[in-house]
């Protein structure tokens, strides 16, 4: 389809699409089996075959944990099919936001120049991206996030305006919460901060996306924490995807090329 046509039909359900993401609250609770995706980044491709994935399997939900637009060249169509297949499922289709979910993001990293720098479609869908989720726990013990978490360790202060450092952090082998590369504001949280926040919250494990990795996924603090990247051959890197189905307390982890 025709990159204008697409950029239409966002527009046409995007207040459908804001109403139905202003009813769901920053952190989400999720019962039954899941699919758990990472970074897309405009891989139309491997949306599809993650989404055919799903609808074939016996998988009660589907959670993606953000970074939909950017660096690849079909951020539209990913948001098009993303924000489609939500609205036809509401109640099993889980959308957090990433910290590419943001118009000072897309104005640098290939999303404005993908939808021929159109300043007020951007900011329409960024006014869509603000009222996203910020996190999920799935089944009453794994918290699921784009980037990271804080040392704060109350669950009741994720907000959708407050939720910067959670689609930024990085987990570290440092303790302590330090200072990232990153930039400024972006912390990175050791395995004192990790097990802290997990024993406060009655968790088991967390989840999360946020970094590129060359095999789809790389184990944290002893197989507690696992980050997800389901974007193969990004950039032409010649990378994995990876995702994970969670049933009756069991992650299975699956790999997949881009061919």
């Amino acid at each position: 389809m025709d990159k204008m046509i697409i950029k239409n039909e966002l527009l046409k359900l995007s207040e459908e699409i804001i109403h139905t993401f202003n009813s769901e609250p920053a952190l989400l609770r999720i019962t039954g089996s899941a699919m758990v995706i990472g970074d897309i980044h405009g891989n139309l491709q491997a949306l599809n075959y993650l989404i055919d994935e799903w609808e074939e399997s016996d998988c009660k939900n589907i959670l993606f944990l953000g970074d939909y637009v950017d660096r690849g060249t079909e951020g539209a169509e990913c948001l098009l099919r993303l924000f489609e297949l939500k609205l036809n499922a509401p109640n099993h289709v889980f959308l957090l936001r990433g910290n590419h979910e943001d118009a000072n993001m897309n104005m640098y990293y290939g999303f404005f120049d993908e939808i021929g720098h159109d300043t007020k479609f951007m900011m329409r869908m960024h006014s869509i991206y603000q009222t996203m989720p910020v996190a999920a726990i799935l089944n009453h013990d794994i918290f699921c996030v784009h980037g990271g978490i804080t040392e704060d360790t109350d669950l009741s202060h994720i907000t959708k305006s407050n939720s910067y450092q959670y689609l930024w952090n990085d987990p570290s082998d440092n303790p302590g919460i330090n200072k990232s590369t990153r930039g400024p504001n972006i912390q990175e949280f050791g395995p004192d901060v990790f097990d802290a926040f997990l024993v406060a919250n009655g968790l088991k494990r967390i989840i999360r996306a946020h970094e590129f990795q060359e095999d789809g996924y790389w184990w944290w603090f002893d197989g507690k924490l696992l980050s997800l990247f389901s974007s193969p051959n990004y950039g032409g890197r010649g990378n994995t995807g990876a995702f994970v189905i969670y049933v009756d307390g069991k992650l299975t982890l699956y790999i997949f090329d881009g061919a």
